[in-house]
């Protein structure tokens, strides 16, 4: 045992003698002294200046079809300064101090302050955490059970199956730690999906059994009567059926426009101006029907443009530039929009309105075709506000030739219809059918 001791002994003094050999070979006979540094020398400004300067200028973040862009400005206020971090003296040997004193030296470690706090940068748990318990709330959804009824060949209730979604809260803090330490512009945030246990399909024998394709319009600027007229014109189409094979006509399920059915004076273009009429804006109804089908690869039977541009159309998606070119106007006895149900099963048609926005659901079976759209393209626009518009439509099928479908769309100048603002009495319903030139179409 005492053996043992002796060695460890040894050994001690082996290691202090080495490290005062080491600080005299360093520091020689000068007796160098090791002054603490002041608490501004653990600041880090420079790599504070790199992280902000690497910071992007906007940071678009996408999830579940909501896009939210936050500015720098906004982006700064999630940093804080960080200042927790605190080294810890070393505790130095009796022998090693004895040596110090007696060279008048100082152990080089000396010369910083081990108990300076180490500042920083980093991100502010809590107003980022705040931020994105607000984006979850947005996101955020429980799936919804399909639920359909049909009496009379119409649905006269349907839920569309609803996918439950949640933000995945931790993978998304960590992806934007890692955007704004290397500068991108855009994340995609992490969506957690869950299914709904029943499939829409099982609720019918029809064929209807999952979304094929949505047609959008925005009316947003709409006087109150536009605005009615667009309500009930979309409510007769609220849970048509149409078969396989089927040539849909908008006119023949549209039925009487007229002041009993509920419609008011709105705006109509016809050949002595843009007057009023009951009914008018139905076109934005027409126009909704006419996407849905369009995109969902139907053939097109019967289509026709409006007369001059209308603003109310050229809105195709947020994430779409506006232009004309996929619109449809209707008139009851002379201009109708017709399609074809080419799909294996029966198509639902599913209508609803949310704030200025109208939506065409068209719910079926899918074939496997692909549509791909090109426009439109807007073109040869003029002063008076003429312009023209083409957009290419190619549907694959599969094992079968492309089948395209170009519309080209050619808009007057508004000028030649001026308005005219003296409505009709509300006692006289215009739904009879009538003999009109051309360029007569409902606004």
């Amino acid at each position: 045992m005492v053996k043992k001791i002796l060695i460890l002994l040894l050994l001690f003094l082996f290691t202090e003698v080495t490290a005062v050999a080491v600080v005299l070979r360093n520091f020689g006979p000068q007796r160098q002294f090791f002054i603490p540094k002041p608490q501004s020398e653990y600041d880090n400004p420079e790599g504070n200046q790199s992280l902000e300067s690497s910071w992007p200028e906007s940071l678009n973040l996408v999830a579940a079809g909501k896009t939210w862009r936050l500015p720098k400005s906004q982006l700064q206020t999630w940093r804080q300064p960080s200042g927790t971090l605190r080294l810890h003296q070393v505790v130095l040997s009796s022998l090693t101090t004895y040596f110090y004193r007696q060279t008048a030296t100082a152990h080089p470690w000396t010369s910083y302050d081990f108990f300076a706090t180490v500042k920083g940068l980093e991100l502010s748990e809590g107003a980022l955490g705040t931020y994105l318990v607000d984006r979850a709330n947005e996101i955020n959804r429980s799936p919804e059970e399909p639920r359909l009824k049909i009496e009379d060949n119409r649905a006269t209730v349907f839920v569309p199956p609803q996918t439950g979604q949640n933000l995945d809260l931790l993978a998304t803090r960590r992806k934007l730690a890692a955007a704004l330490l290397t500068g991108v512009g855009a994340v995609s945030l992490p969506v957690l999906v869950q299914e709904p246990q029943t499939n829409l399909g099982d609720l019918n024998s029809l064929g209807i059994k999952t979304l094929l394709a949505r047609g959008q319009t925005d009316f947003s600027g709409s006087s109150p009567s536009r605005i009615q007229n667009i309500k009930v014109g979309a409510a007769r189409f609220q849970g048509l059926l149409i078969k396989p094979g089927e040539e849909f006509s908008f006119n023949a399920r549209l039925g009487p426009i007229d002041a009993a059915h509920g419609y008011l004076p709105e705006l109509v273009i016809k050949p002595e101006g843009t007057v009023p009429e009951f009914g008018g804006g139905l076109c934005q109804v027409s126009s909704t029907a006419f996407r849905a089908a369009f995109f969902t690869g139907l053939p097109i039977t019967e289509r026709r443009n409006h007369s001059y541009p209308v603003r109310y159309y050229e809105w195709l998606g947020d994430d779409q530039p506006r232009a004309v070119g996929l619109d449809a106007t209707i008139y009851p006895g002379y201009q109708d929009l017709k399609f074809t149900n080419d799909t294996p099963g029966t198509i639902l048609v599913w209508t609803k309105i949310e704030s200025n926005r109208l939506y065409f659901d068209f719910y079926g079976t899918t074939d496997g075709r692909e549509v791909l759209v090109d426009g439109p393209h807007p073109y040869d626009r003029q002063l008076d506000g003429a312009v023209k518009s083409t957009v290419t439509r190619t549907v694959i099928h599969p094992n079968q030739e492309p089948q395209q479908l170009i519309l080209n769309s050619r808009y007057v100048s508004p000028n030649k219809y001026p308005r005219v603002y003296e409505y009709p009495k509300p006692a006289t319903p215009t739904s009879t059918a009538v003999s009109l030139p051309a360029e007569t179409i409902t606004n």
